[in-house]
C-alpha cells in the first residue's frame, strides 16, 4: 500500500506542477499579428528605418539586418514583386513567437516560405530573426 501511495502522490504533484503554469495571454495574438502586418508594409515600401523599428538587437548576431530581410524578400536583384506575407500560422509562449508565412506575390502561390522568429523585449514583439523553410518539408 505505501508503493500505491507514494505513486498517487508523485502524479498529483506532477499534476498540480503541470497546471501551474498558465497559458499565455490571448492578448499577444492581435499583437503579433499587427507586428507581421508593419512588418510586411515596411517590406513592401523598401522602408528600413520602419523595418529596424520591428527588429530586436538579438537579430545583428544572426547576421541579419533590415537588408537580409529585403533582399530575401524582393530578391537579391529586386526581381520577386513581393505582395505580402501570407498565411501566416503564428505560434507563441509568454516570450517567444513563430509565424510561419509565405513570400508572395501577386499569384498568391506558396512556395517561399519564410519564419518569422519574435522575441518579447521591453513590452514589444520584435523580430529576432527570420529563416527561409524547406518547401517540401512545410506542405507535410
Amino acid at each position: 500500500m505505501n508503493r500505491f501511495t507514494t505513486i498517487i502522490l508523485v502524479v498529483g504533484f506532477i499534476f498540480i506542477a503541470g497546471c501551474s503554469k498558465e497559458t499565455p495571454s490571448r492578448d499577444h495574438i492581435p499583437v503579433l499579428k499587427e507586428q507581421v502586418f508593419q512588418l510586411q508594409e515596411a517590406i513592401k515600401n523598401h522602408s528600413r528605418a520602419a523595418i529596424d523599428s520591428l527588429l530586436s538587437p538579438d537579430i545583428l548576431s544572426a547576421g541579419q539586418n533590415s537588408d537580409s530581410l529585403l533582399n530575401f524578400c524582393w530578391g537579391y536583384e529586386n526581381d520577386f514583386p513581393f505582395e505580402r506575407l501570407g498565411d501566416c500560422e503564428i505560434a507563441y509562449t509568454d516570450k517567444h513567437a513563430i509565424a510561419d508565412c509565405f513570400v508572395m506575390d501577386s499569384t498568391n502561390m506558396k512556395d517561399r516560405p519564410v519564419r518569422l522568429i519574435f522575441i518579447y523585449q521591453h513590452d514589444l514583439w520584435l523580430l529576432k530573426r527570420f529563416e527561409p523553410r524547406d518547401t517540401i518539408a512545410s506542405q507535410l
